[in-house]
């Protein structure tokens, strides 16, 4: 029983239990960040709050909510209180949508294999470049609030994504074990020197005490990294 104690209390049942722990809570509560669907509008995320019948609503921490009323062929996206209607004119792969605004003006937006490209009514293309002061979009002549590619992606939950890079906390999890085996096992220390083919070529074919030294320093500097590459996922 003390035997069992005492290997339940050595660091490496330490280190991996913690590492157990953390990987499980992290996995839990970023699950929904990884798996919600977004889209932006005005350099606002939205994502889905509620869906009632026929009415989807989405909502946002930094804007009003936009609601968006689904019928067959057409969509009606609400913004600001101003009324956007959606036709789909030819479905996918080469979807293409009608977008009538508030003003009265209308735009054809086509999707070519997910890139949209807008046109107005004249047929002239429709680039969308924005410019804030101090914070505050400056809108240029002509230039509408939300880009008709922005309303389309609004009315359509096909057009929505997901958010993060996930793969990276795997990788931040294969550098904390590849760091802690670095810096706490010898016969690890020896495998990286064997892979390393150094005793080919060195006089003494033996791991010195530097060599140890270097690599359980190096293994602390992987951990350190791993921490740093699992903010990137985010």
């Amino acid at each position: 029983m003390t035997k069992w104690l005492k290997k339940i209390q050595s660091p490496t049942i330490i280190f991996f239990s913690c590492l157990l722990v953390l990987s499980v809570i992290v996995g839990f509560l970023s699950k929904p960040y990884f798996t919600e669907h977004i889209f932006y509008a005005d350099n606002n995320k939205y994502l889905l709050d509620r869906q009632e019948e026929n009415q989807m609503i989405y909502r946002s921490r930094t804007a009003d909510s936009i609601q968006v009323q689904v019928e067959q062929q057409k969509r009606t996206v609400f913004i600001d209180d101003q009324k956007y209607i959606i036709t789909e004119l030819s479905s996918k792969p080469n979807a293409t949508y009608s977008v009538l605004y508030p003003n009265g003006r209308m735009y054809e937006v086509q999707d070519h294999r997910g890139e949209f490209r807008s046109f107005d009514e004249e047929g002239n293309i429709v680039t969308s470049v924005t410019f804030y002061v101090n914070n505050q979009r400056i809108l240029s002549e002509d230039e509408e609030q939300y880009s008709p590619d922005t309303i389309v992606t609004a009315a359509y939950p096909a057009y929505h994504h997901t958010q993060g890079e996930p793969v990276y906390l795997f990788l931040a999890l294969a550098g904390l074990i590849f760091g802690w085996c670095s810096f706490y096992y010898r016969r690890f220390q020896d495998i990286l020197f064997l892979i390393s083919l150094r005793w080919i070529w060195v006089n003494d074919p033996e791991p010195s005490d530097f060599y140890y030294l270097m690599t359980s320093i190096g293994g602390i500097v992987v951990m350190m990294g791993s921490v740093w590459i699992s903010f990137k996922a985010f």
